[in-house]
């Protein structure tokens, strides 16, 4: 019985102890999903085991919606929460929070948390990261907090998954350009943030240079930042700079806003504002300025200005000012009042846009005395002549042909003369070859290789003053006509060693007007008619050219130099043209006035008349290069360097056959060369055979007798150019800087995204110095003579030596000093001479420009912030050039 009994109790012992490890069990399986363990004591879990996920379908509040409806969930976290830790992950249920050592991350939905110590407490659903101290005593590993587009950085930050409300201290965040400081920071549900004593500022650094103080704020990403009393902080000095509130775009795309004036005094001008007016920032293809100038003594300015792109379509800008310049006071000896005008416009096409057309533009048009009284750009002041072109080309697939449209523009300052091509059109072929045959294997016949060309060319010009540009009269003294060009040429070898290249070329001209000369018999005065009517001029000659290659070489053995290589390349060319000043042409008639002389009916046309007289011409042309081989330690592989002694050096002269007299044309010699690798020479030359004496009206006329007759010597030397350019620039490894590329990381596939800064450009300091020097030296050995003596002062405009140079260099990586000047030897005079200063400030920029003499003399001091954010924040001092 007893036995009995204690198998019983044995039997109920046992049934207690599998109940307890049932419930066990059950608990560890209900509860280890949510919370990973289930005991009163802290565990340790190692820091490579990172697999922990907490899930809300498997929390408790889960698990009972499940079994009762009628319990909502309060639980609003409905996405997973990842995790990981270098260090360690420690989990406290009693406590019901996770907490994350070193390195720590934590990632839910488009929210990513980084800092070395992450606390997450699952029962408020919230976070709280901070930084800890190193061994240095150092607050290392601070919160990053990032969700979406946003990011910064924080001392201490408290966050809530489900209001998404957030509490942060000590904020450091970029803001589309600039950067916010924060001493306490809130942040709310729709991104918005409330800033309480915070910095905003365009500098970089974690202690900045510079900050406008904010008693509080609001920041509204991607708009604006609105602030209430805040005041300017420069080196942590506050300034007695400040405003009851502030408005601060904040935003990536581009917004409309007002451009700030400048303010100032000149002498002569008076009290003005500048660049004042509205920008409006269209879209991100297109935007507009509209600026202007006002002076109290009467000078106006307005300019409209706009930028547009689309990429790999087009890109361009225009740019329009008008202004009514006044300088001075009526009654004084200095007074000046013009109207001006300026019209910029530059296109460009993307090559990918349309592979076989393109279109491009480069419009400058203005009135003669706007560059130099109106205009900032030096190269535009310096600079007499204007040019404008507009250009079309549109080529044909699978064809020869090509098609070409254009309107010209140029307009000079001195005479006010202004030409336009409106427009001028050429229709082309490339060279065809017609008596190539198709399917032939061997050698090509002499046939084969004959060429024909085709080119046809309209076009419609004036020449007029610019005051009369707009008027009746441009129309009726436009010029037109049409020109058509075929060349047939060929070549092939002589005697294997030379090229034979014969060719005929035909030119038609078509005009629609032409000259008639009669003397009026009522005062036997000459008149000129200017008939119209179709008229075909056409003209015709032949050349033949033959040319071949002459090498010699010099050899050293045992010289530091190699050898010598010396190439000339001969050539002689025949060419023969009719007198087409005969009768049977029709070109030429015979002057009324002078039965000796002629005139040529077509002398108004656009194109040049038939060539007056036979030419027989045999033109004689010689090339030469000289190169130099010498040893090099550098070239690893053959040991040999080679050097250009002399790059080309040209002689040239023809033979007219057919002339009567003065056979032989001018000698000209030509040629460049560049040495040790910086100094580029080019120079030339023109000689002449025969000797010159002066007319009753002093002007020195070549005379049939050869200089070697005369004065025993080979030709008589007429002028020649030099010009010497030398280039320089050291950057040592010091200076240094690796090239950083801008980037649009929000926007990359942007047709058009457009940088401001291109308004507010300044040095990067890569190179520490650099000098370029240009001398130039014109002799012209032309006299002017009276009575037979020479006139001292035709002697010395003969004579034209000028020294340009221009150049900069790094005091240190912060300081540049840029200057431009040169030098006339004749006059003894300097040309248009500036100094540029430049000093880095980090997040300033210092900028001194000076013209220290001529007729710009003036200078300009600016230190202001690099950003164009704060662009107008900024101290100037100037002295206009006007006030001379």
């Amino acid at each position: 019985m007893k036995q009995i009994l204690h198998k019983n109790n044995i039997f109920k012992l046992l049934i207690k102890f599998l109940q307890k490890v049932f419930v066990f069990v059950f608990f560890i399986c209900a509860f280890l999903p949510s919370f990973a363990q289930n005991t009163d004591t802290l565990s340790y879990i190692n820091k490579n085991d990172t697999s922990f996920i907490y899930d809300a379908s498997t929390s408790k509040h889960d698990s009972l919606k499940l079994n009762k409806d009628k319990h909502k969930s309060k639980n609003k976290i409905d996405a997973i929460i990842d995790y990981s830790a270098d260090d360690s992950v420690i989990f406290s249920k009693s406590a019901n929070k996770v907490y994350l050592f070193k390195n720590a991350q934590i990632t839910y939905k488009d929210i990513k948390l980084n800092a070395d110590y992450i606390e997450l407490d699952l029962k408020k659903n919230e976070v709280f990261a901070k930084g800890l101290l190193d061994s240095l005593g150092k607050i290392v590993g601070k919160p990053v907090f990032k969700q979406g587009s946003d990011e910064f950085e924080s001392e201490k930050i408290i966050y809530n998954f489900e209001t998404k409300k957030g509490l942060i201290k000590g904020v450091f965040s970029k803001q589309s350009g600039g950067f916010l400081h924060s001493e306490t920071t809130k942040k709310l549900p729709n991104n918005e943030i409330c800033v309480k004593n915070g910095k905003y500022t365009t500098c970089d650094l974690k202690h900045p240079h510079f900050y406008i103080a904010l008693t509080k704020a609001k920041v509204i990403p991607d708009d604006k930042i609105i602030s209430g009393p805040a005041y300017l902080v420069i080196e942590d000095i506050p300034l007695p700079v400040g405003i009851p509130f502030g408005f601060f775009p904040n935003t990536k795309s581009r917004k409309s806003g007002v451009l700030i004036p400048t303010y100032g005094e000149e002498k002569r001008r008076g009290f003005f504002l500048k660049n004042g007016g509205w920008y409006f920032g269209i879209s991100d293809y297109f935007d507009l300025s509209v600026k202007g100038d006002i002076y109290s003594k009467g000078t106006w300015q307005s300019n409209v200005r706009s930028r547009y792109k689309k990429r790999y379509k087009y890109t361009g800008n225009v740019d329009v000012s008008y202004s009514d310049l006044v300088v001075s006071e009526k009654g004084l000896s200095d007074y000046m009042k013009t109207t001006q005008y300026k019209i910029l416009w530059t296109h460009s096409q993307d090559p990918k846009a349309s592979p076989n057309s393109n279109f491009s533009a480069n419009v400058n048009l203005g009135s003669v005395t706007y560059d130099k009284f109106s205009s900032t750009n030096t190269a535009a002041y310096l600079n007499n002549t204007t040019q404008s072109s507009i250009h079309y080309n549109k080529t044909f697939p699978n064809t020869p042909f090509n098609f070409s449209a254009n309107f010209n523009h140029s307009q000079n300052s001195s005479d006010s003369i202004v030409n336009l091509t409106l427009p001028e059109m050429t229709f082309k072929m490339k060279r065809i070859f017609p008596f190539k045959l198709k399917n032939n294997l061997g050698k090509p016949k002499w046939f084969e290789k004959i060429g024909i060309n085709y080119s046809s060319n309209l076009k419609n010009t004036v020449s007029i003053i610019d005051t009369s540009l707009f008027t009746q009269k441009t129309l009726d003294n436009f010029k037109y006509g049409v020109v058509h060009k075929i060349p047939v040429s060929t070549s092939f070898k002589i005697l294997k060693y030379f090229t034979a290249s014969p060719s005929v070329n035909y030119t038609e001209r078509w005009y629609f007007s032409y000259l008639n000369k009669y003397i009026n018999e009522a005062d036997t005065s000459l008149v000129t008619d200017t008939l119209s009517g179709f008229n075909r001029v056409f003209d015709y000659n032949y050349n033949a050219a033959i040319n071949t290659q002459i090498y010699g070489m010099f050899q050293f053995k045992k010289l530091f130099i190699k050898a010598i290589r010396h190439r000339v390349t001969p050539s002689v060319t025949l060419s023969y043209r009719p007198d087409f000043s005969e009768n049977k042409w029709g070109y030429y008639k015979t002057d009324p006035m002078d039965s000796t002389k002629t005139y040529s009916v077509y002398a108004n046309g656009i194109y040049t008349a038939p060539g007056k007289g036979k030419s027989g011409l045999v033109s004689f042309n010689v090339g030469n290069n000289i190169e130099m081989k010498v040893k090099s330690k550098k070239d690893t592989i053959t040991g040999i360097k080679k050097i250009i002694l002399i790059e080309n050096l040209t002689f040239s002269t023809s033979y007219n056959m057919l002339a009567d007299s003065l056979n032989w044309s001018k000698i000209r010699i030509s040629g460049r060369t560049k040495l040790l690798k910086r100094l580029d020479v080019n120079y030339s030359a023109n000689l002449d055979p025969y000797i010159q004496k002066a007319d009753s009206t002093g002007v020195m006329r070549n005379v049939n007798k050869f200089e070697w007759t005369e004065n025993h010597r080979l030709a008589r030397f007429m002028n020649s150019n030099w010009r010497f350019g030398f280039n320089l620039n050291l950057s040592p490894k010091l200076f240094k800087k690796d090239k950083q590329e801008t980037t649009n990381p929000n926007n990359p596939d942007k047709s058009i995204m457009f940088n401001n800064d291109d308004y507010n450009n300044y040095d990067y300091f890569n190179i520490p110095w650099s000098l370029n020097l240009m001398y130039t030296l014109s002799y012209n050995n032309t006299y002017f003579y009276v009575n037979n003596r020479v006139k001292a002062d035709s002697i010395a405009n003969n004579i034209v030596q000028t020294l340009s140079f221009r150049g900069d260099f790094s005091l240190t990586k912060k300081w540049k000093v840029g200057f431009s000047s040169g030098y006339d030897f004749v006059n003894k005079d300097f040309s248009y001479t500036s100094v540029n200063i430049t000093r880095d400030l980090h997040c300033w920029v210092m900028r001194f420009n000076w013209i220290p003499f001529g007729f710009r003399q003036s200078y300009n001091l600016e230190i202001g912030v690099k950003s164009t954010i704060l662009q107008d924040l900024k101290f100037r001092k100037q002295q206009s050039w006007f006030d001379n």
